[in-house]
């Protein structure tokens, strides 16, 4: 007998993930680690505030303006033995302690997945606690701050759960040849129509070309680089353009 469908209770449908690398490339698809086991997860949008009133404000209301956007992850979970469900928390806990992958600073990507809604932001780890009481379970808890990355908050379209296959990518154009500060737009389309139609966008030589989430590539220095567009729901299918910049 098939389960009943609750459209409520998404609570243990959300997602979060993590990378830990700099702030300069987004991770591609296949990059991501799951948190351990969790029981609370909790996203918080913010924008800071101006007044910009003056005496010609209408209505004797104050003119408030926004000015910088700031995000929030936290979250809770369960600690277990080691093994499956751990390994992601252990790697994420010795990078907090010692960040030396990301020069010191505890900077880590992270990934919030909704039914409706997927958040992606490059963000700094402020806190990261553990807790182990003799009479209950242990627990982690863990808060983030989004800071300032290359890309920004980045906020899309969560893939249906019954949207279909990928088959292919095509990404036009196929070749491009630019002077230093030079741009160039990329479109990629994922086969077939009913797929998810979003991509991962990489490049294989910085020093040359950066591209960036919606496949805007920027010229920085001569040489060659090779931009790929990877379907964020199947990593294996992709397509490239070849930038030379000169």
């Amino acid at each position: 007998m098939p389960a009943c469908k609750n459209t409520k209770y998404t609570g243990r449908r959300v997602l979060l993930e993590y990378h830990i690398s700099c702030g300069d490339t987004v991770p591609a698809s296949n990059d991501w680690t799951r948190m351990g086991s969790m029981r609370s997860k909790e996203m918080n949008l913010e924008w800071d505030t101006t007044d910009g009133t003056t005496d010609d404000s209408v209505g004797n209301l104050r003119d408030n303006l926004a000015t910088f956007l700031s995000m929030s992850i936290s979250g809770d979970g369960v600690l277990r033995e080691p093994g499956a469900g751990m390994t992601g928390l252990t790697a994420l806990t010795k990078h907090f302690a010692n960040p030396l992958a990301t020069g010191g600073q505890p900077y880590v990507w992270m990934r919030m997945t909704y039914p409706d809604l997927t958040f992606t932001a490059f963000m700094l780890l402020s806190t990261f606690s553990r807790g182990a009481p003799h009479d209950d379970v242990a627990t982690y808890s863990i808060e983030a701050s989004a800071t300032s990355g290359e890309s920004g908050l980045i906020i899309e379209d969560t893939p249906p759960v019954d949207s279909s296959d990928v088959t292919s990518v095509t990404v036009t154009p196929e070749t491009a040849a630019l002077a230093v500060g030079g741009t160039e737009q990329l479109t990629a389309l994922v086969a077939p129509a009913t797929a998810y139609q979003v991509v991962d966008f990489t490049s294989s030589n910085l020093a040359v070309a950066t591209v960036n989430p919606q496949g805007l590539i920027m010229a920085v220095g001569t040489g060659t680089a090779t931009i790929t567009a990877r379907a964020a729901s199947d990593s294996t299918k992709m397509d490239t353009c070849v930038v030379t910049v000169s």
